[in-house]
């Protein structure tokens, strides 16, 4: 498929756009889910309100104990009831391990064409959750109770590419191949948009909260004057550590983080912390790892 002029990607942006708004069989997050992040920014909700709500799925009921159970948590006595790992593993964990669980069986729902790999975009985007939550803690900052939706939801704008626009996503993937671009630079040379932006869209359709909505949309492309810290840039910021971290150790990152002209810029004053914020990075690797 070829482009041919910005005519033409305004025509692919404005077919793109209005698939996403419009198609009814296109993937729809959770109930369950919506409602758990409904109620964890509700003051006035309590652990017998999200547990009422969670208990009604018995499949996801009985998920969520396993892992709770599990190595990924390391509980030193058996959780057999929701409200007890709520209390034991707290609010925000368990409505991140919620939407995980979730969106994971969203994303294995759903049929996908040749050149996606569905095991290693979960695998990427659970990740991403972790690798954002992580950079909060390792950067000291305040962390919104969106950045682990917002991590895991990032790339979802590459599962409706491939799935609703086979034919523009396999034009993507030749095009990065065939100028050794990043898969974003592609998209934007060939389509107009980026994976982000189509999936800013998907989620605004969701009614997800505008924060998760702009941090989805921008982790690839916003505007010069966007935060410093702000979550599009901390989303980015994980999507590209995943890259680095993938196939090193923390001395290896370590070594690519100090030699890299972007984190160091990013980080500032913080830059000399490099070392304590890998180690940080590499616990929510782990932590993601052992859920996967």
């Amino acid at each position: 498929m070829a482009v041919e002029s910005n005519e033409d990607r305004a025509r692919i942006v404005a077919d793109i756009r209005s698939i996403v708004q419009d198609v009814r069989d296109l993937p729809t997050l959770p109930t369950i889910a919506i409602e758990v992040r409904r109620l964890v920014d509700d003051p006035s909700t309590n652990i017998s309100d999200m547990v009422g709500v969670v208990d009604r799925d018995v499949a996801l009921t009985g998920r969520i104990l396993r892992i709770a159970n599990s190595a990924y948590y390391g509980i030193p006595r058996k959780v057999d009831n929701l409200k007890m790992a709520m209390v034991i593993l707290g609010v925000r964990e368990m409505v991140n391990l919620v939407t995980s669980v979730s969106v994971l069986r969203m994303i294995q729902d759903q049929t996908v064409n040749k050149g996606f790999d569905i095991r290693e975009f979960w695998i990427h985007s659970a990740t991403c959750a972790e690798l954002a939550v992580s950079l909060y803690k390792g950067l000291r900052l305040t962390m919104p109770t969106s950045a682990y939706i917002a991590g895991l939801l990032h790339d979802i704008g590459k599962l409706i590419l491939n799935q609703q626009f086979p034919e523009y996503h396999e034009a993507c993937l030749n095009y990065a191949a065939e100028h050794k671009v990043r898969i974003v630079s592609a998209e934007i040379n060939v389509l107009g948009v980026d994976h982000g932006h189509i999936g800013g869209w998907l989620t605004k359709r969701w009614n997800i909260p505008e924060e998760i909505t702009e941090a989805i949309s921008r982790h690839h492309i916003r505007p010069s004057d966007s935060p410093k810290n702000g979550l599009p840039t901390i989303i980015d910021w994980a999507d590209r550590l995943f890259y680095v971290m993938k196939s090193r150790d923390r001395a290896e990152t370590i070594d690519v983080l100090n030699s890299n002209e972007h984190w160091r810029e990013w980080l500032g004053d913080n830059f000399a912390a490099t070392e304590k914020i890998v180690g940080v990075l590499f616990e929510g690797w782990e932590r993601s790892h052992e859920m996967i």
